[in-house]
């Protein structure tokens, strides 16, 4: 029950927090809300859950993904001490591997050198994560195929964890430049795969698959699970929110019910077949994003959630892409941004990643709650370990209520609260986690921290907060 004293006390947590240069963090209309464990079984998260994507071009530059660029590797680092980096998107379908060759990283001709790879893979063991690697299924040939898994194992070693075989291949029948002659069906793809796949295992044995990384069949995914004779590790899928065209700040705001029932048939098949599936290409609007959508703070509280949501429906993992896309530009929706002169920096998008992988770290579970959100449109996920809540994440997405929320009956005791806050919905500028921005030089820490000590805690609208048990500290 909301006492005039808990609102007071609430309100001066709050008010702290504003007077260190965050924004009002309450307002006159709000809810009392309380989450409660529902007693069903917890959802593993993978140690390497977080995870970015690239086309292929961003792998074939030198002085990107490389261990010179200080900034990018503080940048992933910050994001958690594993995690995977995918490289492919429809880049990956005019990319050839010449050891010796010319360097090119153009989205329709790009060449990747020994040296392009060299670099990768210390870039890798710098950051201390793995990653999925796409050959060219779509226009290569078996041959060229097998040239370079051989060099991408040899280089990468135990940093590779998966071979991906085309990209979006349902569609490869489709567009003004077809890959395939329509029809191209599943049994079709199957059949090549199978080739591909016995040919690149019988030179490198023991490398691991990822298949079939559609753009959004999920009978695709479902018929790759049923038909699995050990040829596949890592079912993959993409998601976009919507396109750029048509992209706006409500879609950001919402659920997508489209999302939830692919969600639902994802799990589904993974706990029949027992192989993990992956999201390994995602971010709002296809294209690039939305600008002045994409790139806000609406961006960032969609981020944190979606990728909550993802880990909740029994997700491996989740790759968001960033950087050069297929067309050329640094999308919009990028987490890390580059001005083109060498620069990265943290995008808007960046600081939801930054929000999970501090609600995520020692926390490898996701405990089932029950809510009564009283139709504001806000969500909660409790994470822990051992069936034992630690951290609890909430995100208001609501444009018009405050939240009070009551944790005591989670058993947490006394808990850290650090805030994901900017100035407006709208903005792409002044968002902050623990009331610190990400630095120019790709660093983070948390400069206000509050301690909850009877578990009530208020909630603005437009933001959110992570909460942890004070024995089990955000890693920083």
């Amino acid at each position: 029950m909301l006492t005039r004293r808990t609102f007071l006390r609430t309100t001066m947590q709050v008010c702290t927090g504003a007077a260190l240069g965050s924004p009002a963090l309450i307002h006159a209309s709000y809810a009392s809300i309380t989450i409660r464990l529902n007693g069903a079984a917890s959802i593993h998260i993978p140690a390497n859950f977080i995870g970015l994507g690239y086309e292929m071009s961003s792998v074939a530059s030198l002085g990107l993904l490389s261990v010179e660029n200080h900034r990018y590797v503080e940048l992933i680092k910050r994001l958690g001490p594993e995690g995977v980096l995918r490289v492919g998107g429809i880049v990956a379908d005019y990319t050839r591997y010449e050891p010796n060759g010319t360097i090119r990283a153009e989205r329709q001709n790009t060449v990747i050198t020994r040296a392009s790879l060299e670099q990768f893979g210390a870039f890798l063991r710098r950051i201390g994560w793995s990653a999925i690697w796409s050959v060219n299924f779509a226009q290569g040939n078996i041959e060229d195929a097998i040239a370079e898994a051989r060099a991408v194992a040899a280089v990468l070693g135990s940093q590779l964890l998966a071979l991906e075989l085309g990209n979006e291949v349902e569609n490869y029948a489709h567009g003004e430049k077809p890959f395939r002659k329509p029809p191209y069906d599943y049994e079709t793809y199957r059949t090549e795969y199978r080739e591909w796949h016995a040919a690149i295992l019988k030179a490198v044995p023991g490398v691991r698959f990822a298949a079939p990384d559609t753009a959004s069949s999920i009978d695709w995914v479902e018929r790759m699970a049923k038909d699995s004779n050990q040829d596949v590790q890592l079912l993959t899928t993409h998601y976009y929110r919507g396109d750029q065209k048509h992209g706006t700040v409500e879609q950001l705001l919402h659920p997508d019910p489209r999302l939830k029932d692919a969600l639902v048939r994802l799990r589904s098949i993974s706990q029949q077949s027992g192989i993990p599936w992956r999201m390994c290409e995602s971010n709002s609007f296809s294209g690039g994003g939305r600008p002045g959508v994409s790139d806000t703070f609406a961006g960032t509280l969609w981020t944190l959630d979606y990728m909550l949501l993802l880990a909740e429906n029994g997700c491996s993992g989740v790759n968001i892409e960033t950087g050069v896309n297929q067309l050329g530009f640094v999308s919009f929706y990028s987490p890390i941004q580059d001005d083109g002169k060498g620069i990265n920096t943290a995008g808007a998008p960046y600081y939801g990643m930054l929000a999970f992988a501090a609600a995520s770290a020692d926390c490898h579970e996701i405990l089932p709650i029950d809510i009564d959100t009283r139709g504001i449109n806000m969500t909660a996920y409790v994470l822990g370990g051992g069936g034992k809540p630690r951290c609890v994440v909430v995100v208001n997405r609501d444009e018009s209520q405050d939240v009070i929320l009551h944790i005591t009956e989670l058993g947490m005791g006394a808990v850290s609260a650090l805030r994901l806050l900017a100035p407006s919905p709208d903005t792409n500028t002044g968002v902050t986690f623990g009331g610190s921005p990400v630095d120019p030089e790709g660093r983070w820490a948390a400069k206000t921290e509050e301690h909850i000590d009877d578990g009530t805690v208020t909630v603005p609208r437009m933001s959110a907060v992570v909460l942890r048990s004070i024995h089990q500290p955000a890693s920083g």
